[in-house]
């Protein structure tokens, strides 16, 4: 049952609460125990729902008066889903998005956004493990770090908190303050896949309750950041050649997205959460904080944070991971997919964690279509089948690479590199492995050369996938964003 849909005639205060049973109950919630849920004032009202047993018909469910239950909600606002929240009480502003289990080494870590180089003299976490009110929170020592990025008004960080409790006893929520006499003034649940191995509070607009999707996958790939994204082919052709190159699971963090695109993706959701797709693609909403009415100040949309949270949130999920943009591809020239390459370089280089693609760019301004797909590749304004036409310059491993890595052995990832970890990098030769950027030329004036390794290794596999899922569109126009001839008229002397 879609908890957004249920919730959604109850009154605001009561509908944080319904989520807690969601989370707590591994994602289960039956309308009937609705009674026994609502921990608010006594009241009755009607409910509005969607039941899939009765093929999405709209029923209304008599919610029954219920005794007040004094809950900790009922004092500490709850972080809510799908926000930056701004944490209230302290000195300095910090958002966070989210306060994620890390069951390895048994602490909450809350993802956030602080003022860049402000430290807190002290920061403690206050940790739940009960949802009563009377309850007493568990205060623990933070440790406050920022993340690799540029220099600006605000920067990604992480918030630790290391839990002391016996090894089964797992926080319900945390709070921040800057003094142990301190009650904090709202709380964030604290996220664990021990209890939650059925939904996610994050993607309920996204992901409709199944099982079948916290499964552990061979590789998960997170696209950071999404903004102004308008073109649904480029979108499906990323996730369809993923799909060939290995992943189980794809990951984007949504900041603005047209409707199509978001038709698009809803598609791949709901067809996954009914069973008939294996490719598990999941939307995180990434609206960012805003500060008199402007969105604040952060590099690439926070985009190293982004990669932060997916890491945490999916690497017990997944044996490797991959983090990249919508027009790059990372290309195994001697393997068939991501796990044939991988296996073997383990073999030559056991202690490596993460396998580095050196970075090649295909332009956009030269369409190109590959023999045999010229109609293909105009149809679909695919990158794939319609650009062959190439730099001859491959960057250093220093200058826009992407990699694979073991998230197991990974302590904090960038957008180019493995920041910490446990290991080494094992940078690939070119004619193994090559990261193909499909965009705008950097340097209109550099040698070009015709190259078809993609097309030729993925082209006849790709285009059924393309037509087969359009073909699911119902009543959605492919809109075509045609590529933009180069202008010969550019001087290179």
């Amino acid at each position: 049952m879609e908890v957004n849909s249920l919730t959604t005639c109850l009154p605001t205060s009561v509908k944080e609460n319904v989520w807690r049973h969601v989370i707590e109950n591994k994602g289960k919630l039956n309308v009937t125990e609705l009674p026994t849920i609502i921990d608010a004032r006594v009241f009755s009202t009607q409910a509005s729902y969607h039941d899939k047993e009765t093929g999405g018909i709209n029923k209304t469910a008599e919610v029954a008066s219920v005794q007040k239950v004094e809950k900790l909600t009922d004092v500490l606002p709850l972080g809510k889903p799908k926000n930056f929240e701004l944490v209230a009480g302290l000195s300095s502003k910090l958002y966070v998005y989210g306060a994620l289990w890390q069951a390895d080494r048994r602490l909450v870590r809350l993802i956030s956004i602080k003022v860049q180089n402000y430290k807190f003299s002290k920061l403690f976490c206050v940790l739940y493990y009960s949802s009563l009110k009377n309850q007493t929170g568990v205060y623990v020592k933070s440790v406050v770090k920022e993340l690799h990025t540029y220099k600006s008004p605000y920067t990604s960080a992480s918030v630790s908190c290391t839990v002391k409790q016996k090894d089964d006893d797992v926080p319900l929520f945390v709070g921040l303050v800057e003094s142990q006499t301190a009650t904090p003034k709202g709380i964030f649940i604290v996220e664990t896949r021990e209890r939650n191995d059925s939904i996610d509070v994050k993607q309920a607009d996204y992901v409709i309750e199944t099982p079948k999707r916290q499964v552990k996958v061979d590789f998960t790939v997170c696209i950071p950041a999404m903004h102004g994204v308008d073109n649904a082919v480029q979108v499906m052709e990323k996730l369809e050649m993923n799909r060939l190159l290995g992943a189980g699971r794809v990951v984007l963090y949504n900041n603005s997205i047209n409707a199509t695109v978001d038709a698009l993706l809803r598609m791949y959701a709901k067809e996954f959460a009914e069973g008939r797709e294996s490719l598990e693609v999941i939307v995180l909403p990434w609206k960012l904080p805003i500060e008199n009415k402007k969105v604040i100040s952060i590099p690439y949309f926070a985009q190293q944070l982004a990669i932060d949270d997916c890491m945490y949130r999916y690497k017990r999920l997944s044996t490797y991971m991959i983090f990249n943009d919508l027009d790059e591809f990372l290309i195994p020239l001697r393997h068939a997919n991501w796990s044939g390459l991988v296996a073997e370089r383990r073999k030559l280089k056991p202690q490596s964690i993460g396998w580095l693609f050196r970075c090649t760019v295909m332009n956009k301004d030269r369409p190109s279509p590959a023999p045999g797909f010229e109609e293909d590749a105009r149809r679909y304004g695919s990158a794939v089948l319609g650009l062959t036409m190439g730099d001859q310059h491959v960057f250093s491993h220093a200058v826009r690479p992407k990699l694979i890595v073991d998230p197991r052995t990974i302590e904090e990832m960038g957008v180019h590199l493995i920041w910490s970890g446990k290991g080494i990098t094992d940078v690939l030769p070119v004619d193994v492995g090559l990261l193909f950027h499909y965009r705008e030329p950097i340097n209109n004036c550099t040698p070009q050369i015709k190259d078809t390794r993609v097309v030729d290794k993925f082209g006849k596999r790709l285009v059924p996938r393309l037509k087969n899922i359009w073909s699911k569109m119902k009543n959605v126009p492919l809109k075509v964003i045609p590529f933009v001839t180069h202008d010969k008229s550019i001087s290179c002397t």
